[in-house]
């Protein structure tokens, strides 16, 4: 293990490999991993996409703020690697909790790839609605999968704004195998 080693923060956009690829680096640096998506699921045993889709995105900000900062009272000062929900960048206060954090890493996979990524989990059901699709896609009444593509397109181009001003490191991820990926992030990190 890396004596030196930081703790980091993952974050992108959906499908773009933060949890894999969180995994993959704490467990070539030895230190415990933690998807936020994950900790709100546990914590109030419901996914965050049920949590937006039943009780709205305020409900799902509050809940993402809460596990962010209890990982910052556990984990402040320690090695950990985080991976974040591709909405954390409109969660201020969350993003607040995990500055305690080294450094923020954000992993960018070509909008492209990233959208294609989504629309493969995507279906259109017989009655016009869409299932596995982003709540915030869906509240926008799509009609078919292009309409869907071309939101997703918007939420990224906005979201790589977002998470590059936040960011103290960004890594151009391929649309490659994991390894490859894995790679890329240990140099751009320096571990």
């Amino acid at each position: 293990m890396n004596d030196k080693a930081e703790s980091f923060v993952f974050f992108g956009c959906k499908h773009c490999g933060k949890s894999t690829q969180g995994k993959a680096v704490a467990g070539h640096l030895n230190v415990p991993f933690f998807d936020t998506d994950d900790l709100i699921e546990r914590e109030f045993h419901r996914s965050p996409r049920e949590i937006y889709r039943t009780d709205g995105k305020a409900s799902l900000l509050k809940a993402e703020e809460q596990v962010c900062q209890k990982l910052a009272d556990g984990y402040r000062g320690k090695k950990t690697v985080i991976s974040t929900g591709g909405g954390i960048c409109d969660n201020p206060a969350a993003i607040q909790a995990l500055r305690c954090f080294d450094k923020f890493v954000f992993l960018r996979l070509d909008i492209d790839f990233s959208t294609d990524r989504v629309l493969k989990k995507i279906k259109m059901l017989e009655d016009g609605s869409f299932q596995n699709a982003p709540a915030y896609v869906l509240e926008q009444k799509p009609h078919s999968i292009e309409e869907i593509k071309d939101i997703l397109v918007e939420k990224y181009k906005s979201r790589f704004i977002q998470y590059e001003s936040i960011a103290d490191i960004t890594i151009d991820l391929k649309n490659a195998p994991k390894d490859e990926n894995l790679q890329l992030i240990l140099r751009a990190i320096s571990v």
